[in-house]
């Protein structure tokens, strides 16, 4: 008996900050579920990126590229840096010309800097909404006219809970996340009529991507940095980067197609507390 076709079986996405962390667990689950996959990161070059700790490189960038075509899907690597406006339209014009369209869009590349905000430097600010807020703005900006053009559109940006609470020493971050889900549900009433729904998820604490590296940057041990943030969350359990995907893969499919200007949290109950 042949096999169920998955969730978006044929859609092509594009992930942003697809190389490592969650970017390359939302880019395998996708291809997992039938799509072909942009992934869009830094590679080698664009090391300004960087926020004082060691971002995804090239060999990661392969690697996720080799484990989507794994899956049997048709993959695309490609480099920059999602504050250069440019180089995210020069990403989607190679995926347009190799893969034929993008149907699904993943806003995910984002860093964490970790300060009191009147101590912040304000590089750090710059750095912080720069990329999680303006490079989210800027790679919408750079697949909507094609979504508008096909009539259809999944556009899903990755915020936080810390965009839904208060914490300590995350003044920039979350102003940055509490931006990301301001712009989805404001994206979502502008695009409704050309049906392309937004949505934003904002997960707690996953171990993967910036925090070990945050961790590192600061002189913090990540297990106790983990355990401490852990205490805000109602479900005293860490999260794994499948737990976000999941909820990726919900809103890029048929199942979520009136689900639009939705914040969803995932995240044990952190933004109940």
């Amino acid at each position: 008996m042949a096999s169920a076709p998955g969730r978006v079986q044929g859609k092509v996405a594009l992930v942003t900050g697809g190389a490592s962390g969650l970017g390359r667990s939302h880019a395998l689950a996708l291809a997992g579920e039938g799509a072909d996959v942009t992934v869009f990161d830094l590679g080698d070059s664009h090391r300004d990126a960087e926020p004082g700790y060691a971002l995804s490189r090239q060999a990661e960038l392969d690697a996720t590229i080799a484990d989507v075509r794994a899956n049997g899907r048709r993959a695309l690597g490609l480099t920059g840096d999602v504050r250069n406006q440019e180089q995210l339209d020069a990403a989607v014009a190679a995926t347009l010309s190799e893969l034929g369209r993008i149907d699904i869009l993943v806003a995910n590349a984002g860093i964490a800097l970790m300060a009191p905000a009147w101590e912040m430097p304000r590089e750090e600010w710059d750095l912080q909404l720069g990329t999680n807020l303006t490079g989210v703005w800027q790679s919408c900006k750079a697949v909507i006219p094609h979504m508008i053009e096909r009539q259809y559109g999944r556009i899903i940006l990755i915020s936080s809970t810390l965009a839904l609470k208060g914490t300590k020493g995350f003044a920039g971050y979350a102003a940055a996340k509490a931006g990301v889900a301001g712009l989805g549900r404001a994206l979502a009433v502008e695009l409704a009529e050309h049906r392309i729904t937004v949505n934003s998820i904002c997960p707690s604490t996953v171990p993967a991507g910036s925090g070990r590296g945050l961790a590192y940057r600061h002189g913090l041990d990540f297990d106790s940095l983990l355990k401490d943030m852990l205490d805000f969350q109602a479900i005293q359990v860490l999260l794994e980067p499948i737990d976000i995907s999941n909820a990726v893969l919900f809103l890029a499919s048929d199942e979520a197609r009136y689900l639009t200007g939705v914040v969803l949290p995932v995240d044990g109950g952190t933004s109940a507390m």
